[in-house]
């Protein structure tokens, strides 16, 4: 290389050159150096989903300035990250920080930067595959609810979809009921149970919980459904007697069942095992014969199976006339067409029979003379029992009598709100119409608040009206023909304000917006005031009152800036006709926290443990630090310690501390507005029996360089950080005549130079927090430890 190359690459300004013994003087504007390398750090990076993941990348010192882009996988996620310039020399260095969120769809991403400052120089660093830990995802096989017979095997199975790490995954099967039982059944992915029982199905329901070396994942639920076969008893006594010529009933009913719909039913006589004589839990014969005499059985049937039949033996005393066709009482569909039938048993003469089929409420009106009576488009008037007689030359029988049984699907009667005021008892009814009679519910919202059975007039009573029950109530409805008819029934309660809260304490800074809000109860809609305690509003603030509901609301307060004169006590008023409340509201400024108490400290021969228990943190977040002092001065740190809480015991332990060394114990307690040291409090280490004369003098030797070697590297961490801010000083006095390049530059760290201000700041309290100890041992003429700290001031 000769001069002038040599020359150029140590940068710009003014070279000599020498041509055949003539001085020439030549002038370097800049030099390019192309940027080298960059790297990315961590070297491994493994994170549990939803954390948050720091990376950095740092570039060789080049001219110009690095450009660092970063990448997940293929795609650019520079906008997420930020960066300094470091300079030494002419060359200038970048670093890259990069913080996002870890999520598990990034698990197995790969993660790397490339930086460049020249068109065509470009360098990549390292890559990291990211590895995102989170817990596992399971489902439940089969799906619920899963329907089993009652005697059979039921496999539950539990499977993994997915996790990370996949492995060491353990299971649990948990059986729960309704309440607060709750039992571990099997460990393992698969659970089965055998010769499954309907008490099952009845009272419990199964989860499964899978686990990794993350977390646990949610519960996969199932409800098993044992389903079984109809239990029925007969409501006869058997034998069942009964006079020929009159109305047998025969009834069966559904003791349990599973499931208990659709229901089917078959009535025979066991004679002819094979006739069914009846679909229906009641079997009617009316107008019964002699013949009709003998054991009769009934069985109700599901999906599942058929019951074991109910018998009944029917003992007719008799003598024989007619019989009607139809059974009673016999349902039909308003607006259908009802057939009445009549049909004569035994009859002697059986000939010329003749017929009347009378309503038996109009005894004397003649409505058909024929067997069959069609009753074309019925109505509900119409409902009633009509009998058939048959006549002969004999005489004429006694009558076949047929119910029948007009059915319309509910209906529900419609009035309008009802206004009560607060404290009444207050009786909300409706008339329900419908055939067969509805079962009705009421209900507030999803909540069922009662249900009747086969009901013509329903009603819901609150006993003492509440500002909460301002509200529409749901009755819902059913029969056989028509379920969940519904109509609402609003009920509406005049009542005083409620607030949610009756103190509102607020930590603002002074500069600091303001902005807080209370919920509300009330009706009608309240009104409001916000008034200092001489009853002075207060300047500038904006509210909102936002409508939840009728009787709901939510009361927003704000204010941009907070001055001096904004501090103290407000009464925020809230009325309307029915009543007022006051919602008190402290706005308070924040300060430096109280001294914390150390309550016991107890020295070992290396160690101590300190007891401390904190104090009103200022209305802001505070830290701890514990710190151990020598009578020469020399200090051992701990910190910081997170805040668990005012008034809560706090233990820690200090380690590396000289054998047979009086030390005096300080807890120093930090947050945005200043420091606060506790008492001192004092215990000598116990002497190191373990170790000769020797060996302890080299153990203090050892134990002096190690706590100088803390002290320094702890001067050069501050002093590192501090010479930072100090250069980022001086450039902004560059001169006005440099390049428009580097004044750009310089521009972007003086934009910089609050987030730098920050870290002087921090810096200054970590100062702080030993000066304020120091303080104390001031009056003692104890002065090494605080002229060691203030070497961490110096900057060179």
């Amino acid at each position: 290389m000769n001069e002038i190359q040599y020359n150029m690459l140590l940068g710009f300004g003014f070279y000599r050159l020498f041509f055949s013994g003539c001085l020439c003087w030549l002038r370097v504007a800049s030099i390019t150096v192309p940027v080298s390398s960059v790297n990315l750090t961590p070297t491994s990076i493994q994170v549990i989903a939803g954390q948050q993941m720091n990376l950095t990348c740092a570039t060789s010192y080049c001219n110009p300035q690095a450009n660092i882009t970063w990448y997940k996988s293929s795609l650019d996620i520079t906008n997420q990250s930020s960066f300094i310039i470091y300079k030494s020399g002419d060359l200038l260095g970048t670093v890259s920080s990069l913080i996002i969120k870890a999520v598990k769809e990034d698990n197995g991403k790969r993660v790397y930067c490339r930086a460049t400052n020249a068109p065509r120089n470009s360098v990549k660093s390292n890559e990291q595959t990211l590895n995102i830990l989170y817990e596992p995802e399971v489902r439940s096989s089969p799906p619920s609810p899963y329907r089993v017979r009652e005697g059979e095997t039921a496999t539950l199975v539990c499977t993994v979809i997915d996790a990370n790490p996949s492995t060491n995954i353990t299971w649990r099967w948990f059986k729960r009921d309704s309440g607060s039982f709750f039992l571990l059944v099997h460990n393992g992915p698969i659970y089965v149970i055998t010769n499954i029982s309907r008490e099952i199905s009845k009272r419990y329901r199964y989860s499964c919980l899978v686990s990794n070396t993350v977390g646990t994942s949610y519960a996969a639920d199932i409800v098993i459904d044992v389903q079984y076969t109809p239990e029925v008893i007969s409501n006869i006594t058997s034998p069942y007697r009964v006079r020929e010529g009159q109305t047998a009933t025969l009834v069966c009913t559904v003791t349990d069942a599973n499931p208990n719909i659709s229901i089917t039913w078959k009535w025979i006589k066991l004679d002819s095992p094979h006739m069914v004589l009846h679909n229906g839990s009641h079997f009617t014969i009316p107008n019964i014969k002699r013949g009709r005499a003998g054991p009769y059985s009934c069985a109700a049937s599901n999906s599942v199976g058929a019951s074991e039949a109910a018998i009944i033996f029917v003992d007719v005393q008799y003598e024989p006339e007619v019989w009607s066709g139809s059974s009673s009482p016999y349902k039909v569909r308003e607006g259908d067409t009802a057939i009445l039938a009549c049909t004569v048993i035994d009859a002697n003469p059986n000939a010329i029979i003749t017929w009347i089929w009378v309503k038996t409420d109009s005894p004397n009106y003649v409505l058909h003379n024929g067997h069959n009576y069609t009753i074309p488009s019925i109505q509900r008037g119409r409902s009633g029992s009509y009998s058939c007689t048959a006549s002969n030359s004999v005489g004429t029988s006694e009558p076949a009598t047929v119910y029948l049984d007009i059915q319309f699907q509910p209906s529900i009667e419609e009035r309008d709100a009802l206004v009560v005021n607060e404290n009444e008892k207050v009786v909300l009814t409706r008339r329900i119409y419908s055939n067969p009679l509805s079962n009705v519910s009421w209900y507030d919202e999803s909540q069922l608040l009662k249900s009747e059975i086969a009901v013509t007039t329903t009603n819901l009573i609150i006993e003492k009206a509440r500002c909460t029950d301002t509200k529409n109530f749901t009755i819902i409805a059913s029969n056989t023909l028509q379920s969940n008819v519904r109509s609402f029934v609003e009920l509406i309660v005049n009542c005083r304000p409620i607030p949610d809260v009756k103190n509102i304490t607020l930590w603002v800074s002074d500069g600091i917006s303001l902005a807080f809000s209370t919920k509300i109860i009330a009706y009608p809609k309240p009104r409001f005031t916000l008034m200092f305690e001489n009853r002075t509003e207060l300047n500038g603030i904006e509210d909102r009152l936002a409508v939840n509901a009728a009787n709901h609301f939510t009361l927003y307060l704000y204010k941009t800036t907070i001055d001096q004169i904004d501090y103290g006590t407000y009464y925020l008023h809230i009325n309307n006709t029915f009543g007022e409340a006051i919602v008190y509201v402290y706005i308070l400024q924040p300060e430096k926290p109280k001294r914390p108490i150390i309550v016991e400290a107890s020295c070992n021969v290396k160690s101590a443990q300190i007891h401390w228990t904190s104090t009103f943190n200022g209305g802001l977040t505070q830290t701890f630090i514990a710190m151990a002092i020598t009578a020469q001065q020399e200090y051992t740190r701990f910190g910081p310690i997170c805040d668990k809480g005012e008034n809560i015991s706090h233990f820690i332990h200090l380690q590396n501390l000289q054998p047979s060394t009086k030390y005096a114990f300080y807890i120093v307690a930090q947050n945005k507005h200043g420091i606060s040291s506790s008492e001192k409090l004092e215990c000598k280490t116990f002497e190191d029996e373990t170790r000769d004369g020797n060996s302890g003098i080299a153990g203090s030797v050892v134990g002096s360089l190690g706590l100088v070697a803390m002290i320094l590297v702890t001067i050069f961490l501050l002093q590192k950080r501090y010479t930072c801010i100090i250069k980022l000083k001086k450039r902004k006095g560059i001169k006005r005549n440099e390049t428009s390049d580097i004044a750009s530059h310089y521009a972007t760290v003086t934009e910089r130079e609050n987030t730098e201000r920050s870290l002087y700041d921090e810096l200054t309290q970590n100062r702080d927090q030993y000066e304020s100890v120091l303080m104390k041992d001031r009056e003692e003429n104890n002065t090494k430890v605080y002229e060691k700290l203030q070497k961490t001031d110096t900057v060179d």
